[in-house]
């Protein structure tokens, strides 16, 4: 990533992507009356399926468009890096284990497998 433009537009996806976790988040919990907030959960979950979605679509189309590994940077590391968020969901995991160790373990090992099982579907999705 050399070019300086390609560093702008990753840091303007970054605040878009901060932005956009901050709406759905907001969105969901909103919408989701329950004892736990499921904002983060369903925000990071997404990211891991979009993530692993534009991983199979570089895998798949970087040999026909170098333009692929722009995008990734881009859209990857800028915009679906500033969209998830590892910090925030493992203080809410932790305050969800504070609540109980059944909802800590369904909040927790919940996203965890719903991330790496989406991520998965959306690579072998990215490949087609």
């Amino acid at each position: 990533m050399s070019q300086p433009w390609i560093f702008i537009l990753a840091v303007v996806a970054g605040g878009l992507g901060a932005l956009s976790r901050w709406w759905l988040g907001a969105l969901v919990n909103n919408h989701v009356y329950t004892s736990m907030r499921w904002g983060t959960f369903v925000v990071n979950v997404l990211a891991c399926f979009l993530d692993g979605l534009l991983a199979g679509l570089v895998a798949h189309f970087l040999a026909a468009w170098t333009g692929m590994a722009v995008l990734d940077s881009i859209i990857g590391t800028g915009f679906l890096g500033g969209f998830s968020t590892f910090s925030t969901a493992s203080v809410e995991g932790f305050q969800n284990f504070r609540a109980g160790a059944g909802r800590g373990l369904l909040y927790v090992g919940g996203m965890l497998i719903l991330s790496i099982g989406l991520c998965f579907a959306g690579y072998f999705l990215g490949l087609c």
